[in-house]
């Protein structure tokens, strides 16, 4: 019994030391993976962060660039872009953890010889930590030490946002704007280019039926004639120039449209009033001739 339980203690000692050194060997394997350097920024301005693969290959990167400590929040993004062949690299993408502040575009760079992530910072910083996973970056490294200004010529850039997938694809700023095709939303949402959609709803808060009512002042068509004569367009609607520097409003051009619809309707209305009057006026006009005739 003692022999059978020394064999088993020291069984069981052997997987304890095995599961410890493949513990350790897995602690350390990860962390050969994981570089990060502190760096510095010593001005405002275009800056080299980390050379990336020369000509030959291609693969997946991506890096973080972040600050901590101090007295103001912690500012985090991450860069991150694909390289084809040659100098052939995919758009960058960018996804910012916090408030920006710090850093303002992204761009890859190519100098004849080797190619570079650089970063246009917006104020010096004493203290960057700048991170890479090796499990995912295929060749280049993190520049050390105060980084050098940037140069070269740009291969691909990329505004910073809260997100900005592929430059121009889609774009979501700090305050909440996204965009497509743009990197300057200036709504909720801004599309540079074709819209498709089955249905578009739009909330207004009036509509054009006073058009009907008995107190509206409708506009005689000697009015309307002398506006289009003076002005080159109706009253009531935007010029060509003012579309061409401001665009319009789906729902407010809608609503100007149905008034002029809706005056149109009107004008007819009266008109055919006017028609059938002149219309009983003619047949009676006919019968007194023929009157006159016949007698």
């Amino acid at each position: 019994m003692k022999t059978s339980a020394h064999f088993m203690s020291g069984t069981m000692m052997s997987k304890a030391l095995l599961t410890t050194l493949l513990f350790l060997t897995f602690l350390n394997g990860n962390a050969q993976t994981e570089v990060t350097k502190n760096v510095i920024v010593d001005a405002a301005g275009w800056k080299r962060v980390a050379t990336l693969d020369a000509p030959a290959g291609r693969g997946y990167n991506e890096i973080v660039l972040y600050t901590k400590g101090g007295a103001t929040a912690p500012r985090v993004v991450k860069i991150s872009w694909f390289k084809g062949w040659g100098t052939n690299y995919g758009g960058l993408n960018i996804v910012s953890l916090s408030n920006g502040g710090l850093w303002s575009k992204a761009r890859i760079t190519y100098d004849g010889t080797q190619s570079y992530l650089e970063v246009n910072f917006t104020k010096d910083i004493p203290v960057l930590s700048v991170y890479q996973n090796q499990s995912v970056w295929s060749g280049g490294e993190i520049i050390g030490g105060t980084l050098p200004d940037g140069g070269g010529d740009v291969v691909v850039s990329a505004k910073v946002g809260r997100v900005n997938y592929g430059e121009d694809s889609f774009f979501l700023g700090y305050n909440g704007n996204a965009g497509i095709g743009t990197t300057s939303p200036d709504a909720k949402l801004a599309v540079n280019g074709v819209v498709h959609s089955k249905e578009v709803k739009v909330d207004l808060n009036g509509w054009s039926d006073f058009v009907f009512k008995e107190d509206y002042n409708l506009p005689t068509l000697e009015e309307v004639e002398q506006h289009i004569q003076e002005k080159g367009y109706l009253k009531d609607i935007p010029s060509a120039k003012e579309v061409k520097e401001n665009g319009i409003f789906l729902g407010d051009m809608d609503a100007k449209l149905l008034q002029k619809i809706e005056e149109l309707t009107l004008y007819t209305i009266q008109q055919q009033k006017m028609i059938k009057t002149q219309g009983q006026m003619i047949r009676e006009l006919k019968n007194e001739i023929q009157q006159l005739k016949n007698n």
